[in-house]
């Protein structure tokens, strides 16, 4: 029997309280991506590229609305008057099938299952051990390895979508298969099932990108295995509140940064941005805006300028296969006739924008804030107040066509033809997301300020995390300097007598053109490191501090707090500098002292040579004499100075020595007191809420648009078991939808009371 065509419609035999179904009414023809028949065997090298393609081509079935699920069920976007009203059900949660008809074609679930049951066929009859005997090579380790990523990554948006779904994990091919009962899991059920399923294929190579062709990067077209096991981590993290997991989640991130082994580039965070010039600053003209970032994040091109990871590539026209359709929805066209944008920003990320301190130095290296009174009307319109990246990516213009007027809406990002799912920032919110809930808030802001290297590590992080298990989690993470190097590397603090930080200010690198990595906020708000708000997290504050023994320290000894002895000057020396002692030793002299004398016995007559010696005689010699007066003087104060001296010295050592004693005790409480202070749960906890809140802010204004809002806030109502979190941000852009989404249940689609809730 040939299967031209094989996906999955979800159709329950029984209720059996959920727990199982049957996959009936599982057969159709004539799927043209599915290039398998029955019996046939995956054994050459021609299979794997015609094979995995198919599954490939499956994926765009899945593509736009994996972009829509996670953007207009969410609170940063409107769905306008003229979007269709399957767009519009789905973004008020109202897309349920109940009937036989797939009436929103958001909500077909056999597309998911048609790309998992490729992949469950594709692994159930590759030839694992096929191969080149001579070279031990493999035909199939690097497909294989691919084929489990992508249904996993498949798995994970179904479930999320559907919040309950069958597991099925080997082909169905027959009416028979179809009949089987599967059991019905959850998040956490898949996350287990599929992080165990990716473990022997993690961070394996990417298949030969040659073979892929089309207009998309070859590399864009796969599923890093260490990405998508850090998502299933990270869900599984927030579904049970689980620090242990967040930290696998952290690691699997950081091990695709640092991976290399399909020729990609370290990723670093790179220094592209919007921004404020220097030369605006100093003159305060903001008349325009410098920007590195790129219009389309999903591009040609791979690598840091257009920072793709994955993509779904799609077809080139919309009368040819899957084209994507999210340019249409978030873009104003005219072809034949005007079609204005389906999707719009809300006034919720409108005003997330604006609130945004924008802070840069000017030319002369000055702090400057570009605040809201600075900007005229026209900017303020085109929403350059704050964070500039919806600025950068967003653009809106009233124009006239035949007497009518129309919004001419551009949504940058989604200019071209591809659908993106992952790139490098994204991955970085997601590491910065999984290290606050593993425990490090301190660390996981350090990307949105100052960019992570080991300097910033070792002066930012490691000192408020002490403890062994600590520093042996964080050590794990490499950034090293000569890679990661940041624009500002550490804070300068200043602290109080009690030792508590009382001021921070950013150690900015003189050396800018050697950076290539900054905060996440400074991708629109300017030097996220200058910014009061994104300096390092809280001062513990506890009621355990020892004050008592603090204060009993009291002050350092200090020279200048002793009554030191002044030391006595020593005598100068006379006559130029020189103390003549003989006469040879006379200036303007001309004989010796005996021959003159000699000569004055004789009693001469030459009255010069006699008033030299006259001279000599009656000025230096009292003046010698009286110098060696002074020695005596000064060298009898001195040794007095020198025991007084020591006896002053004595009672400062003996202060010091005290001194030192009482600050060792206060030390060694201070530093019990400083761990468990950094590691109470009331610190860990509100310093965790308020990274959380900023890591959250800067998913919004560094993604909106791309398809995560929507699993941002409910990783958040997860985590922290509180349905308000996914429903109050909704319930802004719809009040009529948050009593509905605190029931959990109602987040997810149902299809014909057989998958969901």
């Amino acid at each position: 029997m040939k299967l031209n065509r094989i996906f999955l419609s979800v159709a329950m035999a029984g209720t059996m309280a959920g727990m199982t179904t049957s996959c009936s009414d599982m057969l159709d023809k004539g799927n043209e991506y599915v290039i398998y028949t029955e019996g046939h065997e995956l054994t050459t090298p021609a299979d794997t590229v015609t094979s995995l393609l198919g599954i490939l081509n499956q994926l765009q079935a899945i593509a736009v609305r994996t972009n829509l699920l996670g953007e207009v069920r969410a609170d940063m976007v409107n769905v306008n008057q003229n979007a269709t009203v399957d767009l519009k059900n789905l973004a008020n949660f109202d897309c349920n099938v109940m009937g036989e008809d797939d009436a929103n074609k958001y909500n077909v679930p056999r597309d998911y299952y048609g790309v998992i049951n490729n992949c469950n066929y594709y692994l159930a009859i590759a030839d694992s051990t096929a191969g080149n005997t001579n070279r031990n090579e493999k035909y199939f380790k690097n497909e294989i390895a691919q084929v489990h990523s992508i249904r996993a990554w498949v798995y994970l948006q179904t479930v999320l979508a559907y919040g309950r779904i069958p597991l099925v994990l080997d082909p169905v091919l027959t009416k028979l298969d179809s009949e089987k009962q599967y059991p019905m899991v959850e998040l956490v059920q898949v996350c287990d099932e599929f992080i165990n399923d990716l473990k022997p294929y993690y961070g394996r190579e990417y298949p030969d990108p040659q073979t892929i062709g089309g207009s998309i990067d070859p590399k864009l077209a796969f599923f890093p295995t260490q990405v998508v096991m850090g998502d299933l981590y990270l869900y599984k993290a927030v579904a049970t509140q689980d620090p242990e997991m967040a930290k696998e989640a952290a690691k699997c991130y950081y091990d695709y940064i640092m991976w290399d082994k399909s020729g990609k580039e370290v990723l670093t965070m790179s220094t592209a941005r919007v921004r404020w010039t220097e030369d605006a600053l100093y003159r305060e003209k903001y008349n325009s805006y410098s920007t590195s970032l790129p219009s389309n994040y999903y591009g040609s091109n791979w690598g840091k300028k257009n920072e793709g990871i994955t993509a779904i590539a799609m077809d080139s026209a919309s009368t040819s296969g899957f084209y994507n359709e999210l340019r249409n929805l978030y873009n104003y066209t005219y072809k034949t006739e005007v079609q204005e944008a389906a999707i719009s920003p809300s006034q919720l990320l409108f005003d997330l924008s604006e609130s945004q301190q924008w802070f840069g130095y000017d030319t002369n290296k000055k702090v400057v804030e570009v605040t809201r009174d600075k900007l005229d009307d026209d900017m303020l319109e085109d929403h350059m107040a704050g964070d500039l990246r919806l600025s950068d990516s967003y653009s809106k213009r009233k124009i006239t066509l035949n007497s009518t007027e129309y919004n001419q809406q551009t949504i940058y990002k989604h200019s071209g033809q591809h659908v993106g799912i992952y790139r490098q920032t994204q991955l970085y919110l997601r590491l910065a997301e999984a290290l606050n809930y593993a425990g490090y808030p301190r660390f996981a802001k350090t990307f949105l300020t100052i960019g992570p290297n080991n300097t910033v590590i070792r002066n930012e992080v490691l000192p408020y995390y002490p403890t062994s298990a600590d520093s042996a989690f964080i050590n794990y993470f490499n950034f090293n300097d000569n890679t990661f190097k940041s624009y500002a590397e550490s804070y300068s603090v200043k602290e109080d007598s009690l030792l508590v930080p009382v001021a921070y200010q950013p150690v900015y690198s003189s050396d800018e053109s050697q950076m290539n990595m900054m905060g996440i906020h400074s991708r629109g708000s300017g030097l996220a490191f200058l910014n009061p708000n994104y300096f390092v997290a809280l001062t513990p504050d506890s009621t355990e501090y020892p004050v008592a023994l603090a204060q009993q320290v009291g002050h350092r000894p200090a020279t200048e707090d002793y009554d030191f002895p002044t030391e006595p000057k020593e005598p100068k020396v006379v006559l130029g500098g020189k103390v003549p002692s003989t006469w040879k030793d006379y200036p303007y002299q001309t004989l010796d002292e005996e021959a003159y004398r000699a000569y004055i016995n004789y009693k001469g007559t030459d009255k010069a040579f006699a008033t030299v010696y006259k001279r000599y005689a009656n000025d230096t010699i009292p003046k010698y004499t009286k110098y060696l007066e002074d020695v005596a003087a000064y060298e009898k104060d001195h040794a007095q100075w020198v025991v007084e001296t020591d006896s002053v010295q004595g009672v400062m050592d003996a202060d010091e020595e005290a001194w030192q004693g009482r600050h060792a005790i206060f030390w060694d409480a201070y530093s019990t007191w400083r761990i468990a202070a950094y590691k109470a749960p009331s610190l860990l906890q509100k310093e965790q809420a308020m990274v959380d809140e900023l890591i959250l802010n800067e998913q919004a204004l560094e993604m909106t648009f791309e398809g995560n809002r929507f699993f941002d806030l409910m990783r958040r109502a997860l985590w922290y078991n509180d349905n308000s979190r996914l429903a109050s941000p909704i319930a802004k852009r719809n009040p009529s939808l948050e009593g509905k989404l605190m029931n959990r249940q109602n987040w997810y689609m149902k299809w014909k009371g057989q998958i969901g809730y």
